[in-house]
């Protein structure tokens, strides 16, 4: 282990060092690295700051799913990471997301779902659930108003009248989650096989961060080892503080029910990793 984790070192001090390397808008055919559903999943397992971070959540949502039964929505379902667990355990889930790369992958990985293409600011189904929710920090993908009104409207019209709406996102107040957000150096993330056997991917990330914008910009450089060229891909969250968080539920008409700091269900505070919403219509 020691010793696969110098190569790696060694692969990252080459890259620090090598200024030959190109930057460039693409190197693969797909649209996105990131957002393609078969690097998805390697980019995360095989991270170097949270390698549990595919999995922590999953009892959480699992308990949620007890507590408030089915039918489930999940809003930008991904590669359908959580929305399959909780198939597999027996549950009536429909996962939502905008992209069909990462909707490909989901469906060849199960078919108890319903997986529906569509953006969450604009889609059409045929009945109401029990539980919607919308977890991994992916409501900072609504990066205005008139976004996260148009989701919270549909949310609204698709929720059962004693149904509950679930947000999960970062707290982004808490010292170590500021700390990574301040953060300016460039610095490795993950190190996986490509998918299509092209060799060991590398990926690193720096930080962009407009505090009065409210908008972090989280760039990943992709590059494969032995070639000069990188992929850069940029991804912009929005962030979503407490009284923020808790005017737009209440002016769009939901009630907090619970408002939790971890998976664990202690109560928000201002030390919390993340915020995790409960709400009501």
């Amino acid at each position: 282990m020691n010793s696969e984790k110098n190569q790696i070192v060694s692969i990252f001090d080459k890259l620090q060092i090598d200024s030959k390397l190109e930057s460039v808008s693409k190197i693969y055919n797909n649209e996105s690295i990131l957002y393609d559903g078969r690097h998805y999943n390697l980019l995360y397992e095989n991270n170097y700051l949270e390698p549990d971070i595919l999995v922590r959540d999953i009892p959480f949502w699992m308990d949620m799913a007890n507590r408030y039964g089915e039918p489930i929505l999940e809003l930008c379902c991904g590669n359908g990471r959580i929305s399959i667990s909780l198939a597999e355990q027996g549950w009536q889930v429909t996962g939502i997301d905008i992209s069909e790369s990462m909707l490909e992958e989901a469906r060849r990985k199960c078919s108890q779902v319903e997986w529906i293409q569509a953006d969450v600011q604009n889609f059409a189904l045929d009945q109401q659930f029990s539980l919607i929710i919308i977890p991994f920090n992916t409501l900072g993908h609504l990066s205005d108003l008139q976004s996260i009104e148009n989701c919270l409207k549909l949310v609204r019209k698709y929720l059962q009248p004693d149904g509950r709406f679930i947000i999960e996102l970062e707290n982004y107040l808490q010292e170590d989650n500021l700390e990574f957000l301040l953060s300016k150096t460039r610095n490795l993330y993950s190190v996986y096989e490509d998918p299509d056997g092209k060799g060991t991917v590398v990926v690193t990330y720096e930080n962009e961060l407009h505090l009065p914008q409210q908008i972090w910009i989280w760039k990943l450089f992709f590059q494969l080892t032995g070639q000069k060229q990188e992929i850069v891909e940029e991804i912009k969250y929005r962030l979503y503080f407490p009284k923020e968080l808790d005017m737009l539920l209440k002016y769009n008409g939901f009630t907090i029910e619970h408002w939790f700091g971890d998976y664990d269900l202690t109560p928000f505070t201002s030390e919390s990793p993340r915020q995790i919403l409960i709400c009501r219509s």
